[in-house]
């Protein structure tokens, strides 16, 4: 495979560090709380701007941290989200961009761009009851949902999800994307032509194929997976599952299962 010339450090869920030139992009920062590592957010080297794809407890607890570490970077996240979050962290609102759907914002090192999408698993999770069954067994899922200013942040979060295609100046093109392979989305994904897509992992056997038959339509050559240590439950054999799928998809593809804190360079 040709070098992309790009570097990505997995940090933990869907917290990512890519390095864009001068500029560095954190994505839904959650490493501290998180059970299946013991890194905190002092693995996190640099942050000049963070992306939130939505507001669940689980993608921001660290964005407090590192704002005091980073000297408030700036933050770009779904416009129903930005109020709520711009509350829970008395953040200076002029740091804080509103990704609509297709919104475009040029950073000089990175191009970013928003696009629509759906929580994973959304359907099944409401499938039975109402979003007000569902919100409540999101706050008691553990003592950081029930904290205050979270709480106000769960309820956006199951209804606003972006995803986000990363733009360098050398044209190479970074998909982060955290949803279902829903054929609306694949559709808006195939237009952008990712080199490589940041995918969250499924365990189903037909949604793992999905997800496989999802990459090779939208035309990544590289594959990485992200929430895979949630819970410290998942094995070994969900990556490798995803592997196989993809490099049967995707025969002259690449695969990288990312470990905690190193860096991957591509």
């Amino acid at each position: 495979m040709q070098k992309l010339g790009i570097k990505i450090k997995w940090l933990a869920v869907s917290c990512f560090e890519i390095q864009c030139g001068k500029t560095t992009v954190v994505t839904d920062p959650f490493v501290t709380e998180c059970v299946g590592t013991e890194l905190d957010y002092n693995a996190i080297d640099k942050c000049d701007i963070i992306c939130l794809s939505h507001a669940h407890f689980d993608h921001v607890t660290d964005i407090p941290r590192l704002a005091k570490k980073f000297n408030n970077p700036k933050i770009l996240c779904g416009e129903q989200t930005m109020y709520p979050l711009a509350r829970w962290l008395n953040y200076n609102p002029a740091l804080m961009y509103p990704m609509y759907p297709d919104t475009e914002l040029d950073f000089n090192d990175v191009k970013i761009r928003a696009l629509y999408g759906r929580h994973a698993n959304q359907a099944h999770a409401v499938e039975k009851a109402g979003i007000n069954d569902f919100y409540e067994r999101l706050l008691n899922y553990n003592d950081v949902c029930k904290q205050d200013g979270i709480r106000d942040l769960h309820i956006v979060g199951s209804l606003e999800y972006r995803n986000y295609l990363f733009t360098l100046p050398n044209g190479v093109k970074i998909l982060f994307f955290g949803n279902d392979a829903l054929p609306e989305l694949e559709n808006i994904c195939k237009q952008c032509k990712p080199d490589v897509a940041i995918i969250q992992r499924s365990v189903e056997p037909n949604l793992v194929r999905g997800k496989a038959e999802f990459a090779k339509e939208i035309g990544c050559k590289v594959f990485i997976p992200h929430h895979h240590d949630f819970t410290k439950v998942d094995l070994p054999y969900v990556c490798e599952n995803m592997k196989k799928a993809f490099l049967e998809e995707v025969p002259d593809g690449v695969f990288v299962t990312p470990k905690h804190g190193e860096w991957i360079e591509l």
